[in-house]
């Protein structure tokens, strides 16, 4: 005899995390609204900021982006008809300001302390799924802060579904995208029954999961391409095959014609190894002390954030990355990598 299914909770009884009242008060009041992704915006981040802002202009609210740093050009298309402002925003003309994928001002690069000061008197909330930096840390009531989610496009959604708004087509598209990018296009581990429950709900409302395949893995200049072999001739192996390392130098980039926002999933290539439990890549712009970036991707057992948190950095157990404070070019981060991560393999 075949058992009968369960009937489908609402999407209520569905939402693995409440929302703070504070927060969807605030964006329910706001009538223009400036929303500050982390710096550097990766998938997550920029579709998260782009399909809150459309959400917010579909019901007739004003939304504007202000991005710092750099970003991939495969993800520009989020910002095609949104308005972004060429220079430090003014506070007068914003009654909240929104941090997304992040939450502290500290993470909005170089020009962290002037917007903290610009900003000080404007309202804020905070969407966030980063583990706090600090211990001292706290989560305040105007905040969405879940950890446990995939994503923050998981957490933007569910924001707009709380307050009862149905997002435009592109809205849905970017969310989706945002939930494709942090969880390796729905394969890793953190791709849980209430993101599904989420890429159903949007895809109802039109999105596209091939599209947004097409634009995250397909479509690449020939210059990636090039690039990623130029990394793979970098690539090394250690601790008996259980750390990946790839360096990515000036003359790297020079030689492939690639910029540094080209980098995005190179370190994927490391953590696809077999025997591989730890991937690092050593990203050296020629700028010197304390900009060395390096991104790490590990598997179980090993907690990248961990090994990143000596380095003052932070991110997620399986996906993180720092700035290495002492070294001055990639080899010298490799080096302080080497001395740190055997610990944790």
């Amino acid at each position: 005899m075949l058992s009968r299914l369960p009937a489908r909770p609402s999407l209520t009884e569905m939402a693995d995390f409440i929302v703070s009242p504070a927060v969807l008060e605030s964006l329910k009041q706001a009538g223009r609204v400036l929303i500050l992704p982390h710096h550097n915006p990766d998938g997550d981040a920029l579709g998260s900021a782009t399909g809150l802002a459309r959400a917010i202009l579909a019901e007739g609210g004003r939304a504007e982006l202000y991005l710092t740093g750099a970003w991939s050009e495969h993800l520009s298309y989020l910002l095609e008809g949104l308005t972004l402002p060429s220079s430090q925003p003014d506070p007068v003309h914003y009654d909240l300001a929104a941090l997304i994928d992040c939450h502290s001002f500290d993470r909005l690069g170089p020009e962290s302390p002037a917007l903290a000061a610009a900003l000080a008197d404007v309202p804020l909330v905070v969407i966030d799924h980063h583990l706090l930096a600090k211990p001292s840390d706290q989560a305040a009531s105007n905040w969405f802060h879940q950890p446990e989610a995939s994503s923050t496009g998981e957490l933007v959604w569910l924001v707009i579904k709380s307050l009862g708004w149905v997002p435009p087509r592109l809205a849905s598209q970017a969310l989706l995208l945002a939930m494709a990018a942090d969880t390796g296009f729905f394969t890793q581990a953190n791709t849980t029954p209430a993101v599904m429950r989420g890429v159903a709900d949007l895809l109802e409302l039109g999105g596209d999961l091939e599209e947004i395949h097409r634009r995250l893995k397909k479509n690449l200049p020939l210059r990636r391409l090039k690039l990623m072999g130029l990394a793979l001739d970098s690539l090394q192996l250690h601790f008996n095959g259980r750390l990946a390392t790839i360096m990515v130098t000036p003359a790297l980039l020079a030689a492939a014609g690639a910029v540094m926002a080209d980098t995005e999933d190179l370190v994927e290539l490391g953590r696809s190894l077999a025997g591989v439990t730890l991937s690092a890549l050593i990203k050296d712009n020629g700028h010197g002390p304390g900009t060395i970036r390096v991104s790490l991707r590990s598997q179980e057992p090993v907690d990248a954030r961990s090994l990143a948190l000596l380095f003052d950095g932070g991110g997620h157990r399986q996906a993180s990355a720092y700035n290495d404070p002492q070294a001055a070019e990639a080899g010298a981060a490799l080096t302080n990598l080497l001395a740190r991560a055997e610990a944790f393999l």
